[in-house]
């Protein structure tokens, strides 16, 4: 993929309002306390009842069908970082594969 397709795409997802997360995924973006946050994670926050910045570090927001995109909180799962990578690696064992 050449420079300008890159950039191309890049500017695309900026103008649907979505940052780029340093993972190599997409995902909705707000601006939350000076910085952007996740949308899912301020989603969880809310229906639990607390500031997105109060989720400790050690937990996770898993999306349960696999779609960043898909905030809906139904679609999304409060876990800790060892429950996510175990889900993680049951979905695509491939990624975790050190072949």
């Amino acid at each position: 993929m050449s420079k300008e397709e890159k950039n191309e795409i890049a500017e695309a997802i900026l103008e649907k309002g979505q940052q780029p997360i340093g993972d190599g995924h997409d995902s909705e973006r707000i601006w939350h306390n000076g910085r952007y946050i996740e949308y899912y994670r301020k989603v969880m926050a809310d229906a639990i009842g607390i500031d997105p910045d109060k989720i400790p570090d050690n937990m996770y927001i898993h999306h349960i069908d696999g779609d960043r995109m898909n905030n809906d909180i139904d679609n999304l799962m409060l876990c800790t970082k060892k429950a996510h990578e175990n889900l993680e690696m049951i979905l695509d064992p491939h990624h975790y594969d050190p072949e």
